[in-house]
């Protein structure tokens, strides 16, 4: 196949040849209790937004990771910028992360030592908005902010907390990848190449157990990473990669996970047994449902966090299939 077909139609090509032979998967719907969190979730979100679009982090400062996993939560609901009970909050979040970008092409706001984290979920959410919309206004910092992440990926293959060329670590390796996907989708080009190399970088990563250190050649398996590498080898369309297997037994033997990073790590090991593992997907769902109900707190937040609140509405809305990256 030439290199230079552009990821977003290289994609295409793998996606219709999978699903023309795919089986039919279980059909799984949100519950009553699932409806209440996510209400709950999305309410909290609105009422604490802030008028220029963002969202306060403490320390954090008002990142614009928070508002993206925001508007990217609405977003999952079926509400889109401008439209929906909660349109105006999506476009206020939009708002504020446009107006995020600098000469460079990064998208942030917050804590800078961060800045590729904030960068890669603000990336994310230009892409699935472009991709829904189509505004004028989005597509050249969009087309800047994909170019950024191209241009700082290290000679492993990866990347780290800041927008230069340096070490790498697989979970921000983990949320360019995804934004890159997302970017390829809304029509703009990445090179195979890119992606190729990140996939290797998430190679090296993979342990005996079938989980994923946190850098290349070093440390234990963690389950928020190992959550994460699962998607990216769907969302490159890797499903025939032979980590596959192992990553999935390693998120099911480890479910009940009540470590550090947890929405992180619910974030995307739901949406990766959801993409590769269809058939336990029904059971995965119910468990994560009823786990994330139990955690949710009276004022419909988790952990009182815009960027946890967001992530727990974004697993919980999976079934919706809304967003563009996630549908099967």
């Amino acid at each position: 196949m030439p290199k230079n077909i552009p990821v977003g139609i290289l994609f295409v090509i793998v996606f219709a040849g999978l699903l023309a032979a795919a089986a039919p998967v279980p059909d799984v719907r949100i519950s009553k209790e699932g409806r209440a969190s996510i209400d709950a979730a999305l309410k909290y979100l609105a009422a604490r937004q802030n008028d220029d679009g963002s969202w306060d982090e403490g320390s954090y400062g008002r990142p614009t990771a928070s508002a993206a996993l925001a508007g990217l939560a609405f977003m999952s609901d079926g509400h889109m910028p401008g439209r929906g009970a909660y349109g105006e909050n999506v476009s206020k979040a939009l708002d504020y992360v446009l107006a995020s970008a600098q000469p460079n092409g990064l998208l942030e706001y917050g804590a800078p030592h961060y800045a590729m984290y904030s960068h890669g979920y603000a990336t994310l959410f230009l892409a699935e908005a472009w991709g829904m919309t189509a505004r004028s206004d989005i597509r050249d910092k969009l087309k800047s902010a994909v170019d950024l992440i191209v241009r700082t990926q290290n000679r492993e293959g990866g990347w780290r907390y800041e927008p230069k060329v340096a070490d790498a670590d697989i979970s921000v390796t983990i949320v360019q990848i995804v934004a890159l996907r997302a970017a390829a989708n809304a029509g703009i080009a990445v090179s195979r190449d890119t992606v190729d190399n990140a996939v290797e970088y998430l190679r090296k990563c993979a342990q005996r157990d079938g989980g994923f250190s946190y850098q290349a050649g070093s440390g234990q398996s963690g389950y928020p990473r190992s959550g994460g590498a699962l998607v990216c080898f769907a969302l490159t369309g890797n499903y025939a990669a032979p980590e596959i297997p192992g990553a999935v037994h390693y998120l099911q033997a480890n479910r009940r996970y009540r470590g550090g990073n947890y929405f992180y790590g619910q974030y995307y090991a739901a949406q990766g047994m959801h993409l590769v593992a269809p058939h336990d997907w029904p059971d995965w769902y119910g468990f994560i449902t009823g786990d994330l109900k139990a955690r949710q707190s009276a004022d419909g937040s988790w952990d009182s966090s815009a960027y946890s609140t967001a992530m727990g509405a974004l697993v919980l809305t999976i079934p919706n299939g809304y967003l563009p990256l996630y549908q099967r």
